[in-house]
């Protein structure tokens, strides 16, 4: 069988328990190459990840954006598919997500996630959430999306947001005026399982928002964790769903942290560059 004109970015670190179960995933949907891009792993994810690519590069601790942009750079086909560490995907998917891109013209075509396993409140509220954003954004992420390389190329990741691009990436694209798809072609993806990884998650979440209500200004409510907290509380009770409340509570709180963080360390940075 031919190799699907597809060039894999996934990016790592510390993805041990996640990364070996994605990349057969990936090697299993016949790709033509596989690039890995880590942030200085120290558990066993580059062991693992040896075994199914030798094209493996370093982001030097420079952060997700810079290391997709980079495994972007790297690629040597048309087409590429940004698949987080911590993402599976069944058989025949890149060749479903190739060819909705194709047909429909667009420039990214997003995969719909789905959860491994919804065994714990965290998984399942998380999916729920997707879900809602799903429908009422109609665009999706880059946890698992074919991209044309040329757009990626001539539309970079922000490196300077140190964290998730998805959001920016997505903003950007539409003010460009390029097509983005959402697929019903579906992936899997280990949600956070416990209050303390989610709570990390967010945190981290919040810590990025600081930087891009430093890009694209406060005027806008969805970088401002109490203002979701509030809106999510509202859907939740609309939809019948009191129970997914304290979901949302913890992440605004969590957000706000981080967020609160993040300001922290942009002053220094300002200061440091006066």
């Amino acid at each position: 069988m031919d190799k699907l004109p597809i060039s894999i970015v996934v990016t790592t670190r510390n993805s041990e328990k996640t990364i070996g179960q994605c990349l057969e995933s990936v090697k299993n949907n016949n790709p033509a190459e596989i690039i890995l891009v880590d942030g200085n792993s120290n558990d066993d994810t580059l062991e693992i990840a040896r075994r199914y690519t030798s094209l493996i590069f370093s982001d030097e601790g420079r952060e997700y954006n810079y290391a997709q942009q980079l495994g972007a750079e790297k690629a040597a086909n048309d087409y590429i598919a940004f698949v987080d560490s911590d993402i599976v995907l069944p058989e025949g998917t890149l060749a479903k997500l190739l060819d909705e891109l194709k047909a429909l013209d667009c420039a990214t075509m997003a995969a719909t996630v789905l959860p491994i396993s919804s065994t714990t409140y965290w998984e399942r509220t998380t999916d729920w959430n997707a879900r809602l954003l799903r429908k009422r954004r109609g665009v999706g992420g880059l946890q698992a999306t074919i991209v044309l390389r040329d757009v990626v190329m001539n539309h970079k990741l922000d490196s300077s947001l140190k964290g998730a691009s998805d959001l920016d990436f997505t903003i950007r694209m539409k003010e460009a005026g390029l097509k983005q798809g959402v697929s019903s072609v579906f992936v899997y993806h280990h949600h956070r399982t416990s209050f303390t990884a989610f709570f990390r998650q967010r945190f981290r979440y919040g810590w990025v928002a600081a930087r891009y209500v430093r890009k694209y200004g406060p005027f806008h409510a969805r970088f401002w964790p109490p203002l979701v907290t509030a809106y999510w509380t509202g859907i939740c009770i609309v939809k019948g769903k009191p129970n997914y409340i304290p979901y949302f509570v913890v992440d605004g709180f969590a957000q706000s942290c981080g967020m609160a963080k993040g300001f922290y360390q942009l002053a220094l940075e300002f200061i440091k560059r006066k």
